[in-house]
């Protein structure tokens, strides 16, 4: 039991968050829950992309699940620190033609840090939250690392690379060693099915999973008129299109082009403002460079060294061998070429389950 230990959870009314905070009431810890405003609850309505207007927002969703477990609940409305770290960050980089992951941001200048800020200000010893991933202690070296969670299909170490290992020493993932089928049955058993709602992997501040929609409603009229031209690999103009904000690697529908065959969008060049245009298997690329590097609990990679490595959320590791570049930074190379490498994505590395860090994919 661990009665005279204290945990703060962070809490979204979800099943995962819930279930979390169950566990670990179950467990004996005196749980104390928070709920981070970080969106409005229209915003919130329309990212589950739904047109019933019963459908509880997450600080609706909160409160009930608080009274049902019976534990003190607090919310902090955070939405303009929210919108200045995260949003227009979002924004920028698709401007500079990058394909950004906000919520690995959200979880390092956010999330954690907000969790981990409060429970120290509260004297509350842990932080916990429903991401599936896990963190062990090495006796012997005296170090926590972050290792992924059991379950494959759900697994979100990916999210959390950039987590150092003082916020790391204090968080507990409840979920980590579950798979997502006995989280919806503890769930089901303690009578929080109300919470499950359709599962997304859409972004919480785009309606609709639709981020162009959020780019014309962010985008001035200076900068909606950033129109450049569609080149092929041989350098020939295809057309225009209306700004490389609107696009990115991988892309096929919604070009804009009319050609005989499918065509995809293999590069966005910011400097000239065009996008190259090709097939898909000039998707297929082997090396790229990562800059800001992020080490969590090893020491920086100064040789080259075989590692997995993870280049998008839904995608599979893949064995790579990372070598230090002079300038700075990584350079990162495949046994075998990759599909749709992004700048602006991160590439994470792993030692077997454990999340040796990443950073930032740049082109050379």
């Amino acid at each position: 039991m661990k009665k005279n230990q204290s945990v703060l959870v962070a809490m979204s009314g979800g099943i995962d968050s819930s279930v979390s905070a169950s566990i670990l009431k179950e467990k004996g810890y005196q749980v104390n829950g928070i709920f981070f405003r970080f969106i409005d609850d229209e915003d919130f309505r329309k990212a589950q992309n739904s047109n019933q207007n019963n459908i509880s927002s997450g600080r609706q969703r909160v409160q009930i699940v608080a009274q049902k477990l019976a534990i003190p609940m607090c919310e902090i409305d955070y939405r303009k620190r929210f919108r200045q770290i995260v949003i227009e960050d979002f924004i920028r980089k698709y401007q500079r033609g990058m394909t950004p992951n906000p919520c690995i941001l959200c979880n390092e200048k956010m999330k954690f840090s907000l969790l981990f800020d409060y429970a120290s200000k509260k004297g509350i010893q842990f932080i916990a939250t429903g991401h599936y991933a896990r963190v062990e202690k090495d006796k012997k070296l005296g170090r926590y690392f972050l290792k992924r969670g059991l379950d494959p299909k759900k697994d979100q170490s990916y999210f959390l690379y950039r987590l150092n290992e003082t916020i790391l020493s204090r968080c507990i993932f409840p979920l980590g060693s579950l798979i997502k089928i006995d989280v919806e049955k503890i769930a089901r058993e303690i009578g929080l099915e109300f919470s499950k709602i359709k599962e997304s992997q859409e972004i919480c501040f785009i309606p609709g999973n639709n981020y162009r929609k959020l780019m014309e409603l962010e985008t001035n009229q200076e900068e909606k008129s950033q129109s450049g031209y569609f080149l092929d690999t041989s350098g020939n103009l295809l057309g225009k299109h209306k700004g490389i904000a609107f696009y990115t690697i991988g892309q096929r529908r919604k070009i804009g082009l009319s050609l005989n065959t499918r065509k995809y969008i293999i590069r966005i060049n910011p400097k000239d403002n065009t996008i190259i245009v090709g097939n898909e298997s000039d998707l297929y690329r082997r090396e790229f460079k990562v800059t800001k590097v992020h080490y969590i609990s090893t020491n920086p990679i100064l040789e080259p060294i075989r590692l997995q490595v993870q280049i998008r959320y839904n995608a599979p590791p893949a064995p790579a061998t990372i070598f230090p570049c002079r300038e700075g930074g990584l350079y990162v190379l495949f046994s075998e070429p990759q599909r749709a490498i992004t700048p602006g994505q991160s590439a994470v590395f792993y030692n077997k389950e454990i999340v040796i860090g990443g950073g930032i994919i740049s082109y050379f």
